[in-house]
Formats: C-alpha cells, sequence, structure tokens
C-alpha cells in the first residue's frame, strides 16, 4: 500500500505521457516526407513536440537547432517527472541525472575536437535543467577548447576526473568519453545504495548491473573484431562492476584467441542461456531489445516504483534515436522503406 500511495499520481502522470509517444504509424508518415521542413511540420501537430517546436518556423531550422530541440523534449519529459516526485525520489532522479550530465560533456568534447560542431543544448532548457545539475550549462556553452571546457568544470566533480587526462600525451576523443562513461556506471552503482533500499534498491540493481555486463560483453566483442586489441587494453575499456558476469567469464572473454572462442564462451554466460543463441554480432544487435525486456519485467512486476520512471525515461530515449534516424533518412532523400529499415535497426540497438 506505501508504494502504491507513493506512486500513484507518478504513474497516472507517466500513463498520460506514454500515451503521446509516436507509433509506428508516425514514422510511417515522417519517412514518407519529401523534406525535413515538412517532418518537422508534421512533429509540430503532435503534442509532445509541439512545445518545443510549435512557436518556431520549420523552414528556418538548421541541423544541429532540431538535434537540440528533440534533446530538450527529454529534459522537459524529465522536468514534468520531476515535479511530481517527493524529496526521497527526487534524490534518485537527480542520480539518474547524471546520466543527462554525461551526454552534454560528451557534447562539448565534440565540439572541442570537431572545431565547431555547435551542439550545445538550447538557452532556455539550459535555464530549465541549470537546478538539476553543478555544471554550469551557460559557461560550458561558451566553451571550445578542451582548457576551456575544463576550466568551466572547475567547481564539480567532473573535474578531478578530467583533468587527469590532460597530463597525458595525445589525449582523444575516445579517451575523454570513456573516461565519463567510466566514472558515470562507477560512481551510480555506489550511490544506488546510499539512496534506495529494499525492491527499489533492487529494481535498479537489476536494470543498471544487467547493462553494465552487456555493455562490457559488447565492448570485448568489438574490441577483438574491429580493433585487435590487446587484452592489456581491452581491460582499460571494461567497467570494473560485475553483476550476471563472473570475473571467469570476462577473464575468458578477453583472453579467448579469436571471433568463435569468444562467442562460445558467450553462450556459456548468464546472458548467452537466458536469451538463446546469442553470439557476439547478436549481442549488438539485442542490446536495447535486453534492457527494455528488462525494464518491461520489473514495470510489470512493480507497477508502482521507480521503474516506471525509468522505463519511460528509457523509452523516450529510444524514441529520439529513431526520431533523429527517420530525419536523417528524410534530409539525404532515401525512399521510406529504406528509411524505415533503418529505423528497425535504431529500435533494436544495432546502429549504437
Amino acid at each position: 500500500m506505501g508504494s502504491l500511495m507513493k506512486y500513484s499520481a507518478i504513474a497516472t502522470k507517466i500513463r498520460a505521457m506514454e500515451s503521446r509517444l509516436l507509433k509506428e504509424e508516425d514514422y510511417r508518415r515522417l519517412a514518407e516526407m519529401p523534406n525535413v521542413p515538412q517532418a518537422v511540420a508534421y512533429l509540430k501537430r503532435i503534442p509532445a513536440y509541439e512545445t518545443v517546436f510549435g512557436s518556431l518556423d520549420e523552414t528556418q531550422l538548421h541541423r544541429g537547432q532540431i538535434e537540440r530541440l528533440l534533446i530538450g523534449t527529454l529534459y522537459h519529459d524529465f522536468t514534468k517527472i520531476y515535479r511530481f516526485c517527493d524529496r526521497s525520489q527526487k534524490s534518485v532522479l537527480k542520480l539518474y541525472f547524471s546520466k543527462f550530465e554525461i551526454a552534454v560533456l560528451k557534447r562539448a568534447f565534440r565540439r572541442a575536437f570537431n572545431h565547431g560542431d555547435r551542439t550545445a543544448e538550447e538557452k532556455e532548457f539550459r535555464a530549465a535543467i541549470q537546478h538539476f545539475t553543478e555544471i554550469p550549462l551557460d559557461k560550458l556553452s561558451e566553451a571550445v577548447t578542451v582548457p576551456e571546457i575544463l576550466e568551466a568544470l572547475k567547481d564539480t566533480h567532473y573535474y578531478r576526473v578530467l583533468q587527469k587526462l590532460e597530463q597525458t600525451e595525445r589525449t582523444s576523443l575516445f579517451d575523454y568519453e570513456m573516461t565519463l562513461d567510466l566514472y558515470y556506471f562507477s560512481m551510480i552503482w555506489k550511490q544506488k545504495d546510499k539512496l534506495l533500499k529494499g525492491k527499489e534498491q533492487e529494481l535498479l540493481t537489476k536494470s543498471l548491473g544487467s547493462k553494465i555486463d552487456l555493455l562490457n560483453m559488447m565492448w570485448i566483442y568489438r574490441a577483438k573484431k574491429y580493433y585487435q586489441l590487446s587484452e592489456v587494453s581491452t581491460y582499460t575499456l571494461l567497467i570494473p562492476i560485475n553483476y550476471r558476469l563472473h570475473d571467469s567469464d570476462i577473464r575468458s572473454m578477453v583472453t579467448a584467441a579469436d571471433e568463435k572462442e569468444l562467442e562460445d564462451v558467450i553462450r556459456k554466460t548468464y546472458y548467452g542461456k537466458k536469451f538463446l543463441e546469442l553470439d557476439g554480432q547478436k549481442l549488438e544487435s539485442i542490446f536495447n531489445q535486453v534492457i527494455r525486456k528488462i525494464y518491461g519485467e520489473e514495470k510489470r512486476s512493480n507497477p508502482y516504483s521507480m521503474a516506471v520512471i525509468t522505463s519511460y525515461i528509457f523509452e523516450k530515449e529510444r524514441e529520439l534515436d529513431k526520431l533523429t534516424t527517420v530525419l536523417e533518412g528524410v534530409r539525404y532523400g532515401l525512399p521510406p522503406e529504406e528509411t524505415l529499415k533503418y529505423v528497425e535497426q535504431t529500435k533494436d540497438g544495432s546502429t549504437q
């Protein structure tokens, strides 16, 4: 009864928000649009996107601005959910927001390394989400070099982690992004036990732990298939956390002599047994499917818990990925059937 009372209002709000998620028919119609402005005009008629696109002239929006506005709809939804939370729920959501912080920082570093790629958040969205983060978003949006980014982060907990990279030679964008990923997962894994107890802790441990395991498996697979990295280099890519994977599983995957041996090892893991015929290639293609299944099971089993929130945010992020894919297909004049094929791949996780 306690969880029912605690999450009743939030669950009702999220059911209403879920009803506004795009349907397959929406993606089909978008894919058939002759150009991006007409696709955006279609989005303006959908309540979830009318909020951010409604007052704008779609013929004047450029690619980067559209991408920033789409991200803004995620922030808008997050803020709406946050308003319905009590103090303890807000603490957990602020922890979850660190995932968005990592995305903001990655975009900042991409600007620095891509020399002029202006992908900072729109000014109005920076103002809306500033109270969720200690990162000075306005100052970060003006940073165009790595030293300027670090200067903007000087009073945040991210500075200590990233500043170490400045002391090494030939640091790449990959190094900064990987450092942020490793820090994020390690931080949230530790913090969840301080903020959550009982069933809530168990639910987040399951979804987060499974994601970490699958990411580690996927990174090992990619390291071997695409980059032929040494065992030592492969270990540096891995999140130092195990959930359903044992140390022996990780070791066997990293030391596998070739791709075939690696796939044999994968099939013997918890995930290989649970998801029949799982191999390296399928691991890449079903990553989002597996995570979605976990979120779905948690939500069905615990409809009045944090699972209802995390499941919705996951679905919204997937929607934005698919929307970006559709708009790219329209931009490059792909036949609708081909665009929708790429959308389906995005849905399954194979373009991640």
